[in-house]
Formats: structure tokens, sequence, C-alpha cells
């Protein structure tokens, strides 16, 4: 079926194909929600998009409030955050030597206070006020709460900017790259975490994929649509890391029994016989693909070209 939902963008076109209407299956919000792909460039998005005002009410606060666990950061070792950050830290610094570094929806700060404790000069931004307040009083982090663009830094202020499973939450992916570009310095590198829509699970499962998890992730992304993006705003892809998380395959076994066969017993905490041995096999796929351009999601590595602008 193909639907006109206003433009693309990535790309400004107007034609897209309705991939599946679905609802709120992590909380169950009231609503429901069109997922398109533009027949242009093949950008995956929502459609109608909920504003930045009305994200918020799709965002429990008992599920997305990480204050307990930032708040006790400082209790925790450099060897212990370095187990689960420090494979991030050593590849960003292949590119990169100590500098400013500048976190988009940082989460809990782990890794800000992380780099921050590694010699990094860090800023963060966040839309979650009291994690900001904690990052700045707690954690000693300069941090804004808040979109990006309204943050105002200044131009080439920042040597790399990391977004950990935040850019498909955004609700312009141009704007938001657009303004990293002109906020990071000529050969920064910009690092992205997000899903990878490419992978065979997201065709076969459809409203069942667990990533698409609308309506909080507003935009879905490949290599290619996502290199695009980019090149727009002068970063050129230097490297793409793949990884398929257990927990993702976990949870499309999850929707995937509820909607088809109709059992709700929790697969992550509460698993039944018949879950185990599901999520053997898939753990056997997610081996397979493991690494691979089909996997589930991407780390795209990003350096922006010098005179990007001219």
């Amino acid at each position: 079926m193909d639907v006109t939902a206003g433009k693309c963008d990535l790309c400004g076109g107007g034609y897209h194909e309705l991939l599946f209407t679905g609802s709120d299956r992590l909380f169950g919000t009231p609503g429901s929600f069109q997922l398109l792909k533009c027949q242009d460039c093949g950008l995956i998005f929502v459609s109608p998009r909920p504003s930045f005002e009305e994200m918020g009410s799709y965002y429990p606060q008992e599920d997305y409030d990480l204050y307990g666990k930032a708040a006790g950061l400082k209790d925790r070792s450099m060897d212990e955050l370095g187990r689960l950050l420090g494979p991030r830290k050593n590849r960003i610094e292949i590119y990169q030597q100590p500098g400013k570094l500048l976190d988009i929806g940082f989460g809990d700060g782990s890794f800000l206070y992380y780099m921050k404790e590694n010699g990094w000069d860090v800023a963060g931004v966040d839309y979650n006020e009291r994690m900001v307040d904690l990052a700045r009083d707690e954690l000693g982090i300069n941090a804004f709460a808040g979109q990006l663009e309204d943050a105002g830094y200044e131009d080439g202020s920042f040597d790399v900017v990391t977004l950990w499973g935040v850019l498909e939450h955004v609700q312009s992916p141009r704007r938001t790259i657009e303004e990293i570009s002109r906020i990071s310095g000529e050969q920064s590198l910009l690092v992205i975490y997000t899903q990878n829509a490419a992978a065979p699970e997201a065709r076969l499962l459809g409203p069942d994929w667990f990533i698409y998890e609308v309506p909080r992730h507003l935009y879905s992304f490949n290599r290619t649509s996502l290199a695009r993006l980019l090149a727009l705003s002068g970063f050129c892809v230097s490297e793409v890391v793949y990884e398929t998380p257990l927990y993702y395959c976990q949870m499309n076994w999850q929707y995937f029994k509820e909607r088809r066969l109709g059992r709700k017993n929790d697969v992550v905490h509460a698993p039944s016989l018949a879950d185990r041995l599901a999520v053997k096999g898939l753990s056997l796929y997610k081996k397979m693909v493991d690494g691979r351009e089909w996997s589930s999601a991407m780390t795209v590595y990003a350096v922006k070209r010098q005179n990007a602008d001219g």
C-alpha cells in the first residue's frame, strides 16, 4: 500500500510505502502509529510524528528514570566501568586523542563519567531534567536539559560527538546532524549506535520486530540511508561495527509469541521451557549474523571532512 504523508526528513520525498500500523507494545500507552518507508531513499519513519512535548508521555518514569543508578556511579570502580565502557573509549581513541566530547542523550551518565575520569573534557545533552541536575551536581559534568538545537554550543566546540541509541528518537535526524556538524571541528568524529533496518528479522517479523519500538523510535536506518544522511552535513563513514544483542532476539520472540501465539509470559525474567528452547535457537541465529551487515544493530564511526561547507 502506498501513502503520502508529508516530506521525508532525509531526502524530501513525498511518496511512501506503508509498512504497518502499530501500537506501543512495550508499555501499552494508547494510540496507533503508521510506520512508513520512503520510496526514494528508504528511510523508515513514524507518521504522524508525535511532537517533542508529546513524546514525554511514552517514557514512563518508573522505567526510564535512571536516577538511582546514576547516583551510585562514584561508588563503582573504574575497572568495573572499564569492562563495560572501555571498548567504546578505546575505539574512539583510535580516531581522536582525549579532547572535548559531547554525548547526546546521556541516560545514566556512565559513559560521560567514565570518559571524564579518563582525561576527556565532557558535556552532555538529555531531555531528563532530573538526570541533567544529577550530572551537574554529583558528577561535575556540563549538562544541558532539552534538545541539542536549543543548547547553543559555539561553532567547532567538540572533537567527538556520540549518540548511543538516540538518533532514532529525535524529531529530525537531518536537523540534528546539521547541528552536530556546526558544533564539531574539522576532522571531528561522530559516533552513532542505532538499529539496522536491513536485518532479515525486520522484514520477516514486521510489527513483531522489537527494535521498531513505535512510537519511541521515530526513525529506522540502514547503512545506506544513514551514510546518506551524514554526507549531507559533511561526514564520511569510516567504519561500521555490527552486532546482534541476545536481548533483541529475546524480545523479538516475546513480541512474536504474544501476537501470533497469544502467550504473554516474560521471556527475559520468567521464561517457560518453550521460551528457553526458542531462545537457544535464536542464540544460534545470533552467532550466525553477529558482526555482519545483516546484524540487528550497528555503530557508525564518521569523520567530518575538511571544509564541509565549501
